[in-house]
């Protein structure tokens, strides 16, 4: 792992390593916050956030919510979390038909996928989350 001021990278040398990772990027968000992960469709975004919300307690985990969306979750903590999948947004019109601005608002955990299309929704302070593939099985996140 390589970290600086502006930004760290890890390295997954395979989808194995994943809980490592987790316990390190959950040390960096210890209060509510919008992360936004992006990534090629099979980079593992889906497989990271379930095990960030498996670390933080939460037992019944849904898997993606492509078709529904957004995912809401109660914490132990008696906060909220919410897992996005915007891959089906087509338009900001239908972000702010869904309630993405009003959601947002709330003092709560988000973790988005393919943020970049709900891009002008997102807090200013989303911390964004990039995950590429490197060889075979081994990713670099960088955040």
């Amino acid at each position: 792992m390589k970290t600086t001021k502006e930004s760290s990278e890890y390295i997954l040398d395979n989808m194995g390593d994943i809980t490592e990772f987790v316990t390190f990027f959950l040390q960096t968000i210890n209060s509510p916050s919008c992360v936004a992960f992006s990534g090629e469709m099979g980079s593992g975004k889906t497989t990271i956030i379930a095990q960030i919300l498996s670390k933080m307690g939460v037992e019944n985990i849904q898997g993606s919510p492509t078709y529904a969306i957004i995912q809401s979750y109660a914490l132990p903590n008696q906060l909220n979390c919410y897992h996005l999948d915007a891959y089906r947004i087509e338009n900001d019109k239908e972000a702010y038909q869904i309630g993405l601005e009003e959601l947002f608002e709330e003092k709560a955990y988000f973790f988005v996928e393919w943020p970049e299309k709900i891009k002008e929704f997102l807090p200013t302070n989303t911390i964004w989350l990039y995950i590429r593939e490197i060889e075979h099985n081994k990713r670099l996140i960088t955040f």
